[in-house]
């Protein structure tokens, strides 16, 4: 499956996958995951990724978005 969204309540923590062969599906679980949990001041992380043929991931998204190496926030949109 190429696409896989994901949340977790606890960083590191389980969490649950979706699986998805195209991108919108993907990003419709995306959007509805941040609007029922993606609450400022809460540990959940909501992860959208692209599986790599190598078996590798490209971040497609992610909340909260991930500070860079200088310390400040990078969306990953």
């Amino acid at each position: 499956m190429p696409f896989a969204t994901a949340l977790q309540f606890v960083p590191g923590g389980p969490r649950v996958t979706g699986y998805w062969e195209t991108e919108p599906p993907a990003t419709k679980k995306w959007i509805e995951w941040f609007g029922l949990y993606g609450v400022p001041g809460t540990t959940t992380v909501i992860t959208m990724v692209e599986q790599l043929p190598d078996g590798g991931e490209r971040p497609i998204k992610r909340w909260p978005p991930q500070p860079d190496a200088r310390g400040s926030a990078h969306r990953i949109a």
